[in-house]
């Protein structure tokens, strides 16, 4: 099992605390390959994109508009 975590040095925190997940591009429990887009994180008025370490079925840890923060956990990527 992989796990998708917000990178820790993806944004500056002592300018914004937090970002949120703005979108899933796969629904969970989807095959999803690796390399793809699987969230996109949105931190004030910028956008980051989160790619998927592995292929294989999507568990989504924080749903949409989930509040997170540098090396949160965000999905796991289970073997299938």
């Amino acid at each position: 099992m992989a796990e998708i975590r917000i990178p820790d040095d993806l944004w500056d925190t002592a300018e914004v605390p937090e970002g949120v997940v703005a979108n899933w591009f796969f629904a969970d429990r989807g095959q999803v390959p690796k390399g793809a887009t699987v969230a996109e994180i949105t931190v004030e008025k910028t956008s980051f994109d989160i790619v998927s370490p592995e292929s294989g079925r999507l568990r989504i840890v924080v749903p949409k508009d989930g509040i997170v923060l540098p090396g949160t956990l965000i999905g796991q990527i289970e073997d299938g």
